[in-house]
């Protein structure tokens, strides 16, 4: 069609030229005005295919993807330009449709989420906020965060001062209920603006729960030391009575023998060591529930650490356990209790100690590096025997202890020392390969 076009305008143009040159007013007025024409057709025709993209992406803009373009027209390349348009539209408004069912599926799913969520900007206008948000706060409606500082200044505050990584816990009342809130926050940032996405979560109920187990594990390790204490010392007292009672009867005086009171005096010294067993796990007892409060001062890290090398030096050396301290930055500090967590660390480590007996090459290592949120973490790994996957819950509920020898209340104090200093201790082990305790503080 260009190549038809083309030649007609050439030959008219020829023919214009003719006129031109011969000066014969009858072919050149006609033809001027037939080259003229036929150069606007041509331009036209050219420019048809950038009108009908144009035109395509002004209908993209406008939402609207009911535009079809006929595919009954030729040439062919106008009609695969039809096709390919035709196409592409409709694969646009299977996108959107689906865009707007996931939206709506979204939509639908954080409305009935049990955690509340919030999307604020920059200027603390709330962008998006379902039902349980507004439940936890206390109000039918929001679209500004400064609302809710008339309605609750201390959720506010937590609200606007928690940092990215970070999570907070606080108490409000509402109505007569007590709630215990879990605060934490994400920045999402969609392409100049910037949100501030905040959850909330009542974990009442989850702490109750978690209080509730913790108690019913630390009962049954109670009842099941003093049962066994105490059954002991019924079995031997009963032995002990029937070497002076006959058929319901005290014996004799004349038929004491110097074996009764060998087997009384035995008898008595271990009823003794019992009791004075009991007695100890009471008083371990007594000491896990009365932790000092802590007295917080800045701690050098790095100086902390060696200092705590120091202390095990002797014991490290006689297991000939290889240990190494890695710090990756060189400047740390805390605000902590040196004390107590000196008693952290030395649990943690001496457990790591008893853990590589029975190991050839024995290596522990403490690595300290920054968590996201502002935190600092202090890694242990041994390289021992590990915890067995169905034990490794277990070994911060008091009294359990695998150890012949041991409390069970070491790592629970640790624990609990972690928590006034508003930290955590976990564990992970692989059985058999290494075992690692990290200190968040």
């Amino acid at each position: 069609m260009i190549v038809f076009r083309m030649i007609l305008f050439a030959i008219a143009s020829a023919i214009l030229g003719i006129g031109i040159h011969n000066r014969n007013l009858f072919i050149m007025a006609p033809f001027v005005f037939l080259v003229l024409i036929l150069a606007i057709e041509l331009i036209y025709f050219l420019n048809d295919t950038n009108r009908k993209v144009a035109f395509f992406f002004d209908a993209i803009r406008n939402d609207d993807t009911t535009l079809h373009f006929s595919e009954n027209v030729r040439p062919r390349s106008m009609k695969a330009l039809h096709h390919s348009l035709n196409q592409l539209n409709t694969h646009i408004a299977e996108i959107r449709i689906t865009n707007e069912y996931k939206e709506k599926f979204f939509h639908e799913m954080l409305k009935y989420s049990a955690t509340g969520l919030l999307a604020l900007d920059d200027k603390g206008y709330i962008e998006l906020i379902n039902d349980s948000a507004l439940g936890y706060i206390g109000l039918p409606h929001m679209s500004h965060i400064g609302l809710l500082k008339q309605k609750n200044g201390e959720l506010h505050k937590a609200m606007m001062e928690i940092t990215p990584g970070q999570s907070r816990t606080l108490k409000i009342l509402h109505g007569n209920e007590l709630r215990h809130l879990s605060l934490k926050v994400a920045m999402l940032n969609f392409g100049e603006n910037r949100f501030r996405l905040i959850s909330i979560f009542d974990i009442k109920t989850e702490l109750e729960e978690n209080e509730l187990d913790s108690w019913q594990k630390l009962m049954r390790i109670m009842t099941h030391e003093i049962m066994n204490s105490i059954a002991a010392i019924t079995s031997l007292s009963s032995t002990l009575t029937k070497l002076y009672i006959k058929k319901k009867q005290p014996i004799a005086v004349r038929e004491f023998t110097e074996k009764n009171i060998a087997d009384t005096i035995h008898g008595l010294e271990v009823i003794e060591s019992t009791g004075r067993g009991l007695m100890h796990f009471v008083e371990d007892y007594r000491q896990l529930t009365k932790i000092p409060a802590p007295v917080f001062k800045p701690i050098d890290l790095k100086h902390w650490l060696n200092s705590i090398h120091l202390l095990m030096k002797s014991r490290l050396e006689d297991e000939k356990i290889d240990f190494r301290i890695k710090i990756k930055d060189s400047d740390h500090q805390l605000i902590g209790d040196e004390k107590l967590l000196n008693q952290v660390m030395i649990n943690v480590l001496n457990n790591a100690i008893d853990a590589l007996k029975g190991i050839s090459k024995k290596r522990i290592e403490v690595v300290l590096h920054d968590s996201p949120g502002g935190k600092m973490k202090i890694s242990i790994t041994d390289n021992g025997k590990g915890i067995a996957p169905e034990e490794i819950d277990k070994v911060f509920v008091p009294f359990y202890t695998t150890k012949e020898n041991g409390s069970g209340i070491g790592l629970s104090l640790s624990r609990k020392i972690m928590r006034l200093h508003k930290g955590s201790i976990s564990v992970f082990s692989l059985p058999g390969d290494h075992t690692t305790f990290i200190l968040s503080l």
